[in-house]
């Protein structure tokens, strides 16, 4: 009804209400709209008469109105049914205002600007020239006498390992294993056919065996040289485990000098080229095919691989279904080429007919499986049902029954069967009993209950003598919950976990280092029985030495989301019942093991078969960008992606595109833009590849790059359940005030803790961790993701002209300094204003401005609330009584997710905004508003934020932000072309140069940057942080008046910060100026000639 009020210019709806008592009592409500009545219902409640008559009153406006109906509908999808949100006020003082005017001006008339592409594409969508123009870099291949001598090499290193005594055992057990019943079926059908299924059982040795058998193949024939075999792995830890056994096995050792080796994120141990199996993670090889797709020189080619193994293809994540695309397009290449290649697909618990039908063969054939039993000892299953009464027995552990998470558990998946347990009788959870299979399915937030796995844990060590025990947990803060359960001495069946010459507890999670990870494997000492808390990395391809029991939570993370409500969560999902059976299987690799389900055994039969693939749940947004970076000839991306196994809804498509076209990696035709093929160089999101960007280019480089890493991980403060106040303090105490952003208190803790770290103080940083409730394997995950994204600019050519193009020389060291940050570009580190802007730019397009005291108004949803987790919510506020003085009555936040309440019984539950940060109308202007239309009253943003105030200065912040914003078009165009020189051999590099001029009036496009328009975007990106700087400290200072607290927008981020030099390099950091610029200004008395202003500056 307010959709069509407002539509049709109408005042609210008139609702009357009559109540008869007669027989029964009777409501009537009639509805009256501009003085007619148009609804009306009978109803034994005041409350359903109402709701009665709004039905009625659809009923009739979709029968007189069907294509407004239909519009509504569409409406809803984007937010459109919600009108503008209540106006925002901007307000600056007249220097400013004036300093906005001229900063604008003077960017408009710079080379820079005036250099700048069109913004739109000379044609519609072409897969042909999707990616990077660079000559395409073959590499030589190596010479037959080169590959004889290999071969003969590989040849007697095999007919060592046959006689060497040392090796008898391994040589033996291989022998054993169920894949060698059936090596020569499988050997021949890989050699008779382009794609062979192999549904494996677990523990045929499939993993392992597998790529041995075809190398040892080639290797017997003489032609080893020529065989090279690459086998992707869903995980980094399987990956790097299975790559270590098959090494171990072939009596070698991975990595240089050997036949086996892996790559891996962050780390790569390749084999010697050349007869060769390289184990390595799917998301690699994906980067592999972009590379040599790009043409680039540096790593190995793909033209020598005989052999593609993808191993767990079960898993169904987006990379493993892009990755089968590939190969199907792959196989038509090599084939037409007459240079075959083969595919393996290989998996435990494999539907093979999807797949048998997906690699179908030219006569149009599906696909064959060749299947291998397995070598799996018998595995008792145990549900909540069969164990839980009698542990509720013992009195030593009763506590355990009466913490509050577990009641409403055992409530959960009991139901009244859980009266009968300590403190449950006559429990209000059971009282309103709503156990129902429908609730029992979809209850995907329900807390897990720490202190009931580790007593489920205790009591098989108590039962059981020998053997391991594995633990399957959603995420990191379930492992550290149970961790701290089993260690903070409360009694759990008189076992004492701390006893280590009895128990040691291991962690495999992805942000634990390698090296830790790996003891996993190693034989323990005598008498130590293993704990290993797991996610489910450990649930395929990775063999943990004599585990026999298995305690399953029978959950996952899992990432959810909404296109049409920008709604990502992270959610712990329950597992598909195909994975409960894997786990299952796990306890029996070497012995007749045991299964414990946290999860009663009703529930478990309701599990579904397998959980939904991730295509059909995840934003596709990086999925589009690798099919563009893939480059399908004469391929659009719905035909790519209509093309994957089983093709995500099309309407998930386009809301990706639209969400790439937003941030500007692509343009109208869909093609990619030059920002666009430079974020392909940056393994992060599209928001996050463009945030570090701007922090290249506005001198905040080191705080971008944490920022980033900080939004691609997960929350490192943690949330104990019984600790949660004092963790919330903790977390709180870490952001401004005038500031406050969960963000912000993340990135200032990890700097405390990073200079604490690298100062060797290790004991000292632990105990900072501890004391601040932060995760230091995501703090130290945190640090490689930086490293790791700062080697990519630079590869990228982004450094080369940052700062002015003065931060070019690369210091010497043994990665050619890639792992250090010139110190000028973290000039603008401890600008607080800045780095707001930079969360802001990450952030787009979400955004919530504040409605009332507790709710806020998103462009999609009319009432969201802040995360009770967020240094925003009014729940973390230790002085939430008083006022803050610095939240604006219509404050603008930005968030990274929305989460919907997905216990709540309610028909429509709460949804919340997550990790929040608060913004200021100007940050807001110019780095989060997509589109920006001129009203009369100021600008309206994205069609629903409307900016009110002095219409003269709002015109012309919208033009500064189109003067920025072109500016940006040309620096994005001519990292591209810097980046197409380097590839050129140096010959042609310099034959480019003679024919070029800076006074040439032609198209810039394919030109790198000139030296003066480097220093251009310097001079640029200065005034601009200038200008947040400026109108931040009238904004605090404003807000602040009432309790005379001083503005400031900058703060002691870190010591770096503090050290780095003033961004006004000549005259110094000054407070005020006579002019709006003041001597320090970077466009001060432009004088015609650009390259005079950079001598003016000193440059």
């Amino acid at each position: 009804m307010d959709y069509y009020c407002r539509r049709f210019g109408f005042a609210k709806p008139e609702l009357t209400y009559n109540k008869t008592d007669k027989d029964k009592t009777v409501w009537s409500a009639e509805m009256t709209v501009g003085g007619r009545r148009i609804g009306m219902a009978r109803e034994g409640s005041k409350k359903a008469s109402m709701t009665a008559c709004y039905v009625d009153v659809t009923h009739y406006l979709e029968e007189c109105d069907p294509d407004m109906w239909k519009q509504f509908l569409a409406d809803v999808k984007t937010g459109k049914d919600l009108g503008m949100a209540h106006p925002v006020t901007f307000n600056v003082d007249s220097r400013l205002a004036e300093e906005i005017q001229d900063v604008g001006e003077d960017i408009r008339r710079s080379n820079l600007f005036l250099n700048r592409p069109t913004t739109s594409s000379n044609g519609p969508v072409d897969g042909s020239s999707q990616t990077t123009d660079v000559p395409r870099y073959t590499r030589p291949s190596a010479s037959q006498e080169v590959l004889d001598s290999k071969s003969e090499d590989l040849k007697k290193r095999r007919e060592r390992y046959h006689e060497d005594p040392a090796l008898e055992k391994i040589r033996n057990t291989r022998a054993l294993l169920p894949v060698f019943t059936k090596s020569e079926e499988l050997l021949k059908h890989i050699r008779d056919h382009d794609v062979t299924i192999c549904m494996a059982a677990t523990g045929s040795g499939k993993t392992t065996q597998i790529p041995q058998l075809l190398l040892d193949e080639w290797i017997e024939k003489g032609d080893g040289a020529k065989c090279n075999i690459v086998c992707t792995q869903p995980r980094r830890i399987a990956a790097i485990s299975v790559a270590n056994r098959v090494a171990q096995e072939r009596g070698e050792k991975s990595g240089k000098g050997s036949s086996v080796g892996y790559q891996v994120r962050f780390e790569s141990n390749l084999p010697d080229e050349h007869g060769s199996i390289t184990f390595c993670t799917t998301g690699i090889f994906l980067k592999r095919m972009q590379s040599a797709l790009q043409g680039e020189r540096a790593g190995r080619s793909l033209e020598d691989v005989t052999h593609i193994v993808v191993d767990e293809v079960h898993e169904r994540d987006v990379d493993t279904d892009l990755l089968l695309v590939v190969l199907k397009r792959l196989l038509a290449d090599r084939k037409a080429r007459n240079k075959p290649i083969k595919v393996v697909l290989m998996s435990a618990t494999i539907d093979p007919t999807l797949f048998q039908n997906y690699f179908k063969d030219d006569a149009g054939k599906p696909a064959d499986v060749i299947e291998i039993p397995g070598r799996a000892f018998p595995v008792q299953k145990n549900f909540m049902d069969d164990y839980i009464p009698a542990l509720a027995k013992d009195r030593n552990s009763e506590w355990v029954f009466y913490e509050p998470i577990v009641q409403k558990y055992l409530a959960h998946e009991l139901g009244q069967d859980a009266a009968q347990l300590p403190g449950m009788r006559g429990h209000r959870l059971l009282l309103d009993q709503s156990n129902n299979e429908t609730q029992m399915a979809r209850d995907e937030d329900l807390d897990l209950p720490a202190p009931l796995v580790a007593l489920t844990v205790a009591h098989v060590l108590r039962k059981t003598e020998d053997g391991h025990v594995l633990v399957f947990l959603p995420g990191w803060e379930e492992i550290v919950s149970t961790q701290k359960a089993l260690m903070d001495g409360r009694p759990l069946l008189g076992i004492n976990f701390s006893d280590s010459s009895k128990y040691s507890v291991h962690l495999l999670h992805s942000t634990i280092p390698v090296a830790e990870q790996q003891v996993v494997f190693e034989p323990p000492p005598p008498g130590i029985r293993r704990i290993i808390l797991a996610t489910n990395i450990a649930e395929t391809s990775v063999t943990i030495p004599d585990v026999v029991y298995v305690v399953d939570t029978a959950r996952v993370k899992e990432q959810r989301y909404d296109p049409q409500r920008h709604i990502s969560s992270l959610i712990s999902a329950w597992v598909g019942s195909s994975n409960l059976n894997q786990r299952a299987g796990r306890a029996g690799r070497h012995r007749p093991g045991e299964y414990f389900g946290i999860l009663s055994r009703r529930h478990a039969e309701l599990l579904h078969p397998h959980q939904t693939v991730e295509m059909k749940r995840v934003d596709l947004s990086n999925v589009v960008m690798h099919v563009k970076a893939l480059n399908f000839p004469g391929m659009s991306v719905e035909q790519v992606l209509r093309e994957t196994i089983e093709p995500p809804d099309p309407d998930r498509v386009e809301a990706a595109m639209k969400s790439l076209q937003m941030v500007g990696a692509l343009d109208e035709h869909q093609n990619l833009t030059s920002l666009g093929r430079v974020l392909l160089q940056l393994p992060v999101d599209v928001q996050l590849g463009r945030l570090v960007l701007y922090g290249s280019f506005f001198r905040c480089l080191d705080q971008a790059l944490t920022l980033a890493a900080i939004l691609s991980n997960r929350e490192p403060f943690l949330a104990p359940p019984h600790l949660k106040t004092e963790a919330a303090f903790k977390k709180n105490s870490w952001t401004p005030e005038e500031f406050r952003s969960d963000v912000l208190a993340t990135l200032r803790a990890y700097n405390a803790w990073s200079e604490i770290q690298s100062s060797g103080a290790y004991a000292a940083a632990n105990r900072f961790c501890s004391e601040n409730f932060l995760s230091k394997p995501t703090l130290l995950l945190i640090e490689k993701i930086k490293k790791h994204l700062l080697q990519s600019l630079y590869t990228a050519g982004v450094i080369d002209v940052s700062a002015g193009g003065t931060a070019t020389g690369i210091p010497s060291g043994p990665r050619g300094g890639r792992d250090s940050i010139p110190s000028e570009l973290n000039a603008n580190g401890n600008s607080y204003a800045l780095i707001a802007a930079l969360i802001t730019i990450a952030s787009q397009p979400k955004y919530a401005i504040r409605s009332s005291d507790k709710a806020y108004r998103t462009a999609q949803d009319k009432m969201v609330m802040i995360h009770p987790s967020s240094v925003n919510s009014n729940t973390r506020r230790p002085d939430r009584a008083e006022q803050d003085p610095f939240v604006d009555s219509k404050q603008i936040v930005a968030y990274s997710e929305k989460r919907r309440n997905m216990t709540s019984t309610s028909s429509n539950p709460t949804t919340y905004l997550v990790t929040t940060t608060r913004l200021d109308p100007l940050t807001y202007i110019l780095f989060g508003a997509y589109r920006i239309s001129v009203t009369g009253r100021g600008l309206e943003c994205d069609g629903w934020l409307p900016i009110v105030g002095n219409s003269d200065v709002l015109d012309d912040l919208e033009r500064l932000k189109g003067f920025m914003e072109g500016s940006m078009l040309r620096v994005f165009e001519g990292i591209i072309a810097g980046t197409s020189r380097r590839q050129l051999p140096p010959s042609r590099r310099d034959v480019d140069r003679e024919h070029e001029s800076e006074d040439e009036d032609e198209n810039m496009r394919n030109r790198p940057l000139t030296s003066t328009e480097i220093k251009e975007l310097d001079l640029m990106t200065r005034d601009i942080v200038r200008i947040l700087d400026r109108y931040s400290v009238q904004r605090v200072a404003s807000q602040s008046r009432q309790n005379s607290r001083p503005g400031t927008p900058r703060g002691p981020l870190d010591r770096s910060a503090m050290r780095s030099p003033s961004f006004f390099p000549k005259f110094g950091s000054r407070p005020g100026f006579n002019s709006p610029h003041g001597p320090s200004s970077a466009y001060n008395s432009r004088p015609a000639t650009p390259s005079r202003l950079n001598q003016d500056r000193g440059f």
